[in-house]
């Protein structure tokens, strides 16, 4: 069997997928580009739940611009930009990140070997201001964070060829004037304050209460653990409208999804989007997750562990096992568990 560090060293090495399969190639010379890029885009290889809404249609779209244009398609993926502060390697990346990097890289390749403009995998991280408005996080932690991501996405650049291309951008470069920024998100969030009390189903409160619980920092940014009762009942209350109406401003929209452009994200959104997980066996968010090896026969199959989930096995049979393959911080060790993992023995 391969040992862990080894396989590591070879996943990063060989993310790029220089071949296609016959039948792939049949398909292509058969039914011609854009089609090709729709079946690679949607293969159930990555993607984990149906398309939803209208978006199968302005994937089309997007995907007859850049054909059209001779343009790289862009794969772009929106999140918060942060470590969640539950998991001990917060406020920097950890495998997590570089087993998402990695997945989405070889999901781009398919594309990009028969593509000649290639795909630029696109992360566009949330601004600071509201992740501290939203969940309390100290902006000075998110900038961390990104520092971190950079320099792991350094890691993998000498990896790929020319027409693939990954990199981190923050929404602060579309709002250089901040006070048109804070107007518009002041009217967003109003916006979906008054849909909260007039259209949200208790169901959606409860499940954007939970997740709001999960992500404040209550001694973050500022202190809010000696809130009162109430107060704090507001905060978890408000964090979810915060991140909706952040999630309208227009420039936003433009970026991710217009015309030449793939929204991807872990899991399905209202909107429609290509939900492909983060890894192949994870669905959890690299961000809020804790990235760990898992021994599968004579293989090894990336995870990516909630809080929840790490808590839940933290006691089951593994290894520590020292790393040198990545000099950045959090990647001295990585953890890899000797059974399959499986979470509905916990339920």
């Amino acid at each position: 069997m391969m040992e862990s560090n080894k396989y590591l060293e070879e996943k990063i090495k060989t993310c790029v997928q220089t071949e296609i399969r016959a039948v792939d190639r049949e398909f292509f010379e058969s039914r011609g580009m854009e089609e090709y890029i729709y079946r690679m885009l949607t293969s159930k290889n990555f993607r984990k739940w149906k398309i939803i809404g209208n978006y199968i249609e302005e994937m089309k779209k997007s995907i007859e611009y850049a054909v059209l244009k001779n343009e790289p398609l862009e794969l772009t993926w929106f999140f918060g930009g942060y470590k969640l502060w539950r998991i001990s390697t917060s406020p920097y990346v950890d495998w997590a990140e570089l087993f998402s990097v990695i997945y989405l890289i070889n999901y781009a390749s398919s594309i990009a070997a028969v593509y000649n403009p290639g795909v630029k995998i696109i992360f566009w991280a949330a601004h600071p201001s509201v992740m501290k408005l939203q969940s309390n996080i100290p902006e000075k932690d998110c900038l961390k964070y990104r520092e971190s991501f950079n320099q792991l996405l350094d890691v993998v650049r000498p990896n790929l060829p020319k027409n693939i291309t990954v990199e981190l951008k923050s929404f602060e470069i579309l709002y250089p004037d901040n006070e048109e920024y804070l107007k518009e998100l002041d009217q967003m969030i109003s916006a979906v304050e008054r849909e909260y009390e007039e259209t949200w189903t208790m169901e959606r409160k409860d499940k954007k209460t939970a997740s709001s619980i999960l992500n404040i920092q209550w001694r973050g940014a500022e202190n809010w653990e000696n809130l009162s009762t109430q107060e704090k009942e507001e905060k978890v209350r408000r964090g979810p409208i915060v991140h909706d109406g952040y999630c309208r401003l227009s420039k936003i929209g433009q970026v991710i999804r217009g015309l030449g452009k793939i929204d991807l994200t872990a899991t399905p959104i209202p909107s429609g989007s290509i939900a492909i997980g983060c890894t192949s066996s994870s669905v959890t968010k690299f961000w809020t997750g804790f990235g760990v090896l898992e021994k599968r026969g004579d293989d090894y199959v990336e995870r990516i562990l909630s809080p929840k989930q790490l808590d839940s096995i933290k006691d089951k049979p593994h290894d520590i096992i020292k790393s040198q393959i990545i000099p950045l911080r959090n990647f001295q060790e990585i953890w890899v568990f000797r059974d399959t993992i499986d979470f509905s023995k916990n339920k």
